[in-house]
């Protein structure tokens, strides 16, 4: 006697979660249109919205959606419910004699990149940051070079390595008129050019109205 299993009807299993969205990584439009379409805010009030959540983000510096204060409870909870803006593992954090900081920070598992603080570098000091996970260039002079190309950085990635150098150096709100944080610049890892989709420090991939490359 043969049985037959039929598994369709098996009950219980676990849906698939949808990942929830970065707004670290989107401009104003974007983030206009994303509470839009979740249904975060009514589209009357979506532009209101994302200018106080972006202010949030990029001026103040939160990590966690509780703590936009100017925006009602439920919009909080819902928020955290269909968006994050959580920070990257900081998997080192060196520090040199001369206040050069280096974090290699884990944007996911197996992607791992570094970025650099370097003070008396333009008004105040400059950041280094990467652009993609390995190189394509083979340059002889650098490292990086050796290390086959994984992937590009989404722009959310990249912002997430200026938030955890300002997180580090206390550079929050972004206007402090003695910031020690002036430049930011792409270097260390990849090559922006061949990531234009999200690493051109132009609009609208990059928010550059924060001031960060003022």
């Amino acid at each position: 006697m043969s049985v037959t299993l039929d598994l369709s009807r098996v009950s219980g299993a676990v849906p698939a979660t949808k990942p929830l969205i970065n707004l670290s990584g989107l401009t104003r439009p974007q983030m206009i249109a994303a509470l839009t379409e979740s249904g975060v805010a009514e589209h009357g009030k979506a532009k209101m919205r994302a200018t106080q959540v972006f202010r949030w983000i990029h001026h103040r510096g939160v990590t966690d959606f509780s703590m936009m204060t100017d925006v009602a409870k439920e919009t909080r909870a819902r928020l955290a419910e269909v968006f994050t803006i959580a920070r990257p593992e900081i998997i080192e954090r060196q520090v040199s004699k001369d206040g050069t900081r280096k974090w290699l920070i884990r944007m996911a598992p197996g992607i791992e990149v570094e970025a650099v603080y370097i003070p008396s570098v333009g008004r105040a000091g400059a950041l280094c940051v990467s652009s993609q996970v390995g190189c394509t260039l083979n340059c002889s002079f650098c490292h990086t070079g050796t290390q086959a190309l994984v992937r590009n950085l989404t722009a959310a990635e990249i912002v997430a390595q200026v938030q955890v150098a300002k997180d580090d150096l206390a550079e929050w709100p972004s206007d402090k008129d003695d910031r020690l944080l002036s430049n930011i610049v792409f270097m260390g890892m990849g090559e922006p050019l061949y990531n234009m989709g999200s690493s051109a420090c132009t609009p609208p991939t990059i928010p550059c109205a924060t001031c960060w490359c003022r």
